[in-house]
């Protein structure tokens, strides 16, 4: 990682290999290289004078030059901004009213004003403070990528991950490895002590011990002494905070604190709530890959690669994810499962069973419906991960498979992680499997695209069975049937 002199030394220079670099964005040569057809890629251009005027003769820097830096500048800012995947949370993709069933509007609506208002003038801190799933880490990350769009240096970080960085370089050394490690260490202390703008997000979360406590104590204390402008998310309440941490996040002189708090207790239950019982029951311990009664070697290994395969996305969830199969072999319990390790990890999910989904979303049109239409679908479309099971099993109206075909290829063409659960197979040509569950044209060529979505097709017996009773055999010699 490279430290804050370096990059800054490097935003804030032209140097002379800059000068004689090809231009960004002005055509390119057959072999793909940046070419500039002004001053066919010599980077000066003589000016027009007339004889005997002063510039006559004079060559003047073409306007190539302006542009290739400007671009060099922005993606120097991003790749020191660190934000990575987190460059789509913007404030024009932030609900106004926040997540729902996460954030009450009431308090939701203040913090996105003050965050609009602290990126434009990046000065003291900003703090905010609300529950997993309430919206901090969009805001944070708004900000962050607003300073970056003004071409303001911003440097993003988790607090979790900040420690990790450093805690395993913790230990200057005499051979060459540990001391590169302490270099290391010493660099992106200084970086994070140092940055112009430093977002830190969930200050607190994860296992702080004394010494990560003493690490985020000395941070937050020399950017607080030097009055660097900085921003913290934290899942934790005020009344939690150690007298130490509380002078500092929430000194009136320098910092504005907004705090999210949960839904309102007359809200509408969030679309597709998963009930405790199946969160509890539906976990990657619990899933049997020895499927139900009468399943054979070869189904038996479906189900540990479709467990296998779903595990991994619950660790890491990247583009689609789609389990198909008939009813009963695990599909909905991996699906539970990918949420419950997300939700344990505070990463906001949601889940939606799609026939009760498209329900809500007729509710939305009643004039009494505390959440409109446009509300909740903006909050589906747009969710960090999205779980949609027994796709398929609804009600196939013209108005179901509109709805359905805007949300999956929003979601599809913004590549944002979904888990789908289907009796529908996608490789199948005909698509109806006996029960009506089929999908249009239209939705299906989007499942089919093998670079987003994985499929796999868990073809098993109904697991339900795995504990009926099954006949014994008599045998003469009195041996009890095997089942």
């Amino acid at each position: 990682m490279e430290s804050l002199d370096r990059i800054l030394t490097r935003l804030a220079q032209t140097s002379t290999s800059d000068a004689i670099s090809r231009p960004n964005g002005l055509g390119e040569t057959a072999d793909g290289e940046p070419h500039c057809d002004i001053c066919d890629d010599a980077r000066w251009v003589r000016l027009g004078e007339p004889m005997g005027s002063p510039g006559f003769g004079k060559m003047a820097p073409c306007e190539c030059q302006e542009s290739n830096w400007n671009s060099r500048l922005d993606e120097r800012l991003r790749r020191y901004a660190n934000l990575g995947p987190l460059e789509r949370l913007r404030f024009d993709t932030a609900l106004p009213e926040g997540r729902i069933g996460f954030a009450d509007p009431a308090t939701f609506a203040p913090a996105l004003k003050a965050a609009k208002l602290y990126a434009e003038n990046p000065a003291g801190w900003l703090v905010i403070l609300g529950p997993s799933g309430s919206g901090k880490t969009h805001l944070a990350a708004a900000v962050a990528n607003r300073c970056v769009e003004d071409g303001r240096p911003v440097f993003f970080i988790s607090s979790p991950h900040l420690i990790d960085q450093l805690r395993p370089s913790n230990r200057p050394g005499n051979s060459e490895g540990e001391t590169g490690e302490w270099t290391e260490f010493v660099d992106l202390f200084d970086q994070v002590m140092n940055a112009p703008l430093l977002v830190l997000d969930d200050f607190g979360a994860g296992n702080m011990t004394p010494w990560s406590e003493e690490k985020l104590d000395q941070i937050l204390t020399g950017r607080y002494n030097a009055r660097r402008p900085t921003v913290v998310t934290s899942g934790l309440v005020r009344d939690s905070l150690s007298d130490r941490m509380r002078t500092r996040l929430l000194d009136p002189d320098l910092a504005t604190v907004c705090e999210i708090t949960g839904p309102a207790s007359n809200a509408d239950p969030t679309p597709g709530d998963i009930p405790l019982r199946m969160v509890e029951s539906m976990t990657f311990d619990s899933f049997d890959p020895r499927g139900g009664a009468g399943a054979t070697r070869e189904q038996q290994a479906v189900l540990r690669d479709g467990f296998k395969v779903a595990r991994a996305f619950a660790e890491h969830p990247d583009r689609w994810l789609y389990l198909a199969g008939p009813t009963g072999t695990g599909k909905t319990h991996l699906a539970v499962a990918i949420a419950g390790l997300r939700a344990a990890a505070q990463e906001p999910v949601t889940f939606a069973i799609v026939p009760d989904l498209l329900d809500n979303f007729r509710r939305s049109f009643n004039p009494d419906s505390r959440v409109s239409y446009d509300r909740l679908f903006d909050e589906i479309k747009n969710a960090e991960l999205l779980i949609l099971d027994d796709l398929g099993a609804h009600s196939s109206t013209a108005w179901a498979e509109e709805k359905l075909y805007q949300l999956i290829v929003h979601r599809y063409n913004a590549a944002l992680p979904t888990v789908v659960t289907s009796r529908v197979m996608i490789g199948d040509s005909d698509q109806d499997d006996g029960s009506g569950a089929f999908f249009s044209a239209a939705i299906m060529s989007r499942l089919r695209d093998t670079l987003m979505v994985t499929e796999r097709a868990l073809i098993a017996p109904d697991y339900r069975n795995r504990g009926a009773v099954r006949p014994r055999t008599r045998r003469s010699s009195g041996t009890r049937g095997r089942r």
